[in-house]
């Protein structure tokens, strides 16, 4: 645990030796600037579990993953000198958490998070210079992608795209069939993809402050999630959470009728 080493500018990879290592924290190493894990000794990490990179805002690239299969958790919150991800991140298949909150300049998310199959939770809250999220597409090789597939980050449950200055939502969202939580809380698109219909599972979706929101597509209502579904079950250990449909401040939506129905019978199921 290097939590706090305020004076850590550089690891060097011999990290990579520590076979057994479970934990790695770099949490609040504002001089670190580079971390490698890839070389010859990057295949001796496969213990990691978990991995705390929050707080270091001179990182400018995070390692490659190459040979960290196992790891399960990984924080990169508050990097704010990040601006791009190593493709390498689609190896971590066995990942389950992934959060770059408030990474303010981070300007792209490459296509082979999609290779994430088992990853239940995704945060990007705050990445005001994202404006786009590529969702469905999964890289097959270095010069070949594939369009949607239904097995990409089939897992996730929690998706926050809040404040990342998104001006369309992808309609490969439509494809996250598990997806419980979905925080799209201010953003720029004007509309929302009809694929949203198709997220049965559905148990709370944030909108507020979407300013420029004019429409809502027909949506449906996950009858049994009142109490947050399984995310907070797992993840908090609480089965008392906020559910519903949030729509304040968004002064150019037009409320249809089914969406009025909606909000209804949201509001009956928390009742």
């Amino acid at each position: 645990d290097l939590t706090g080493c305020i004076n850590l500018s550089y690891v060097h990879p011999s990290i990579g030796l520590l076979e057994k290592l479970v934990f790695l924290s770099f949490e609040g190493c504002r001089s670190l600037v580079r971390i490698v894990l890839h070389g010859d000794t990057a295949s001796n990490l496969c213990s990691l579990k978990v991995l705390h990179l929050s707080g270091c805002t001179k990182l400018e690239t995070i390692p490659e993953f190459t040979g960290v299969s196992n790891l399960e958790y990984l924080d990169i919150d508050q990097c704010t000198s990040l601006s791009i991800i190593d493709q390498s991140i689609g190896d971590l298949t066995q990942l389950k958490f992934l959060s770059l909150r408030d990474c303010t300049n981070l300007v792209s998310i490459p296509e082979s998070i999609n290779s994430m199959t088992s990853l239940v939770a995704l945060d990007l809250c705050g990445c005001l210079k994202l404006e786009n999220v590529p969702l469905g597409k999964v890289s097959a090789s270095a010069d070949k992608l594939t369009s949607s597939s239904s097995h990409y980050m089939k897992s996730l449950i929690f998706l926050d795209l809040s404040f990342c200055n998104l001006s369309i939502v992808p309609d490969a969202i439509g494809e996250l069939r598990h997806l419980e939580r979905l925080n799209l809380e201010g953003n720029n698109f004007v509309s929302l993809p009809s694929s949203m219909g198709s997220l049965y599972s559905l148990a709370y979706l944030n909108l507020t402050h979407c300013t420029k929101l004019q429409s809502l597509p027909d949506l449906k209502l996950c009858a049994t999630c009142s109490s947050g579904g399984s995310y907070f079950k797992m993840i908090s250990g609480t089965h008392n959470h906020r559910s519903g449909l949030y729509i304040y401040n968004c002064p150019l939506l037009k409320i249809g009728e089914k969406s009025q129905d909606l909000a209804v019978s949201w509001l009956h199921n928390l009742a």
